[in-house]
C-alpha cells in the first residue's frame, strides 16, 4: 500500500524526467523537487540528477523513510511544457493538494499543445534560411538548403524512431546532408558548399546540450557536466565522421575555401538573428504569443557580437558578455512572467553558436590542415566556454539579487 510520501517521491521523479525531456537545466529541476518536497512537510531530502537518470529519498514527519528514482531517455526541447511543468511545480507547492491526485495533475500539465509537424519543418527552414544569408549565402544557395534542412528533418525523425543509436543517427545524417549538398554542386548549380553545410550543420551541432554541460561543470555539478561532455563530444564527433565519409566518397577539395563573404550591415544581422531565433522558437515549441521574445532575444544577442568585438579583443571576453546580456534578458523575463529563463534563453544564444568553426575544424582534418584545425577547433571551444562563463556570471547575478531582496 502507498504512503503519502511515496505518492510525492514518485510525483517529483516524473517529474524531473519530463523537464529534462523538456529541456529543463538541472539547478531548475533540483529546485522544482526540494519545493515540492517542502510542500508536503518532507526533510533530509536526498536528490540526485544526471541528464540520464534521477533518484530522489526523504524522510516525512511521522519518521516514514521512502525513495524513488527513474530512468531518463535522450529526447529534444519542448519550452512549452518546461514552462507548464515549471508552473505545476509552483501551483503544488501552492495548495498542496491530496498526493493521491498528483500524477492526474503531472498528466495535464505535459498534454500541452503542440505545432503540426509541418509547422516545425517550416519554422526550421524560415532559421536556416537567415542563417544562411548571414554566413554569405546566395539565391543559389536557398534551393540546397531549404531541401538539405528537409532531409535532416525527416531523416533524423525517422532513424531515432526505428531505435538506433545516437551517434549513427547523427553520422548517417550528416552523410545524407553532405552528399545531397554535393549532388547539387555536381549537377551544375551554382552554390557555395561549405555555406549550405556550414547552415544545415546548425540544426544538429549540440551547441545548447553543449552549453548546459560546460555549466553544470562551472556550477559544481561536475559529474554530470563530466558525463554530459563525453557523451555530447562522441556525437559530435559522429557527426564529423558522416561530413568526412562524404568528403572521402566524393572529393571536395575545390569546395570548402573558408573564403565566404558573409554580409557586415548591421541593421540586416540584427533583423536575421530575430527571425531565426522566431523560427527556432517555433522548433523548440514556444507559443505564438511569445515567439516575438525569442526573436528579441536573438537580436540582442546579434547586437552584441557585431559591436563588443569593437571594444573588446579577445573572443572569449566578448563571447561571455554576449552571452551574459542574453541570460540577464532571459532571467528578467523570467521573473517578471514567471517562467524558467530557459524559455527564453535557449533561443536568444542560436546566434551565437558557432557552426562556421565547428565546419572548418572538420574540413581542416579533412585536408590535412592543421592551422584550421588548430584555429578554428580553439575558437570554438572558446566560444563555448564563453557562452558557459556568460551564463553563469548571469545567474549567480540573479541569485545575489533575490537575496538581497529577500534581506
Amino acid at each position: 500500500m502507498m504512503r503519502d510520501i511515496d505518492y510525492v517521491l514518485e510525483f517529483c521523479v516524473s517529474l524531473s524526467r519530463n523537464m529534462i525531456m523538456s529541456g529543463a537545466n538541472l539547478e531548475r529541476i533540483h529546485t522544482a523537487v526540494n519545493t515540492v518536497c517542502r510542500a508536503y512537510g518532507l526533510h533530509e531530502v536526498s536528490i540526485y540528477l544526471l541528464t540520464t537518470h534521477m533518484s530522489v529519498s526523504a524522510y516525512d514527519s511521522d519518521g516514514n523513510y521512502s525513495s524513488r528514482q527513474i530512468s531518463v531517455p535522450s529526447s529534444g526541447i519542448h519550452l512549452d511544457r518546461l514552462r507548464s511543468l515549471n508552473q505545476l511545480s509552483y501551483k503544488i507547492a501552492e495548495i498542496t493538494p491530496n498526493p493521491k491526485t498528483l500524477a492526474q495533475m503531472l498528466d495535464r500539465a505535459v498534454n500541452v499543445g503542440d505545432y503540426p509537424e509541418l509547422v516545425v519543418l517550416g519554422g526550421k527552414i524560415c532559421a536556416m534560411l537567415c542563417l544562411g544569408v548571414m554566413f554569405g549565402a546566395t539565391l543559389w544557395d536557398t534551393l540546397p538548403i531549404v531541401c538539405v534542412t528537409a532531409l535532416i528533418h525527416f531523416l533524423m525523425s525517422w532513424l531515432e524512431r526505428s531505435g538506433l543509436d545516437r551517434m549513427l543517427v547523427n553520422s548517417l545524417t550528416m552523410f545524407a546532408a553532405a552528399s545531397v549538398a554535393l549532388a547539387f554542386i555536381y549537377s551544375g548549380f551554382n552554390g557555395n558548399f561549405a555555406v549550405i553545410m556550414i547552415t544545415v550543420s546548425m540544426l544538429v551541432i549540440p551547441g545548447i546540450p553543449l552549453v548546459n554541460a560546460m555549466r553544470n561543470l562551472l556550477c559544481g555539478n561536475e559529474n554530470n557536466g563530466i558525463l554530459q561532455m563525453l557523451k555530447i563530444s562522441v556525437e559530435t564527433m559522429a557527426l564529423a565522421l558522416g561530413i568526412y565519409g562524404a568528403f572521402l566518397m566524393f572529393g571536395v577539395e575545390g569546395m570548402i575555401s573558408p573564403a565566404i563573404k558573409a554580409p557586415t550591415d548591421p541593421v540586416l544581422l540584427v533583423a536575421l538573428s530575430f527571425v531565426a531565433s522566431v523560427g527556432f522558437g517555433v522548433v523548440f515549441r514556444i507559443p505564438v504569443k511569445d515567439l516575438w521574445l525569442a526573436g528579441l532575444g536573438g537580436a540582442l544577442s546579434r547586437v552584441c557580437v557585431v559591436y563588443l568585438p569593437g571594444i573588446i579583443a579577445g573572443r572569449f571576453g566578448y563571447m561571455t558578455l554576449s552571452a551574459s546580456a542574453a541570460a540577464l534578458y532571459a532571467e528578467f523575463l523570467a521573473i517578471r512572467r514567471k517562467q524558467p529563463s530557459t524559455y527564453f534563453v535557449y533561443p536568444s544564444i542560436i546566434p551565437l553558436i558557432p557552426g562556421d568553426l565547428f565546419y572548418f575544424a572538420i574540413t581542416g582534418i579533412y585536408l590535412g590542415a592543421r592551422e584550421w584545425v588548430e584555429l578554428n577547433g580553439v575558437n570554438c571551444l572558446i566560444s563555448l566556454a564563453g557562452l558557459s562563463m556568460g551564463f553563469v556570471l548571469a545567474s549567480t547575478a540573479v541569485i545575489y539579487l533575490r537575496r538581497g531582496r529577500k534581506k
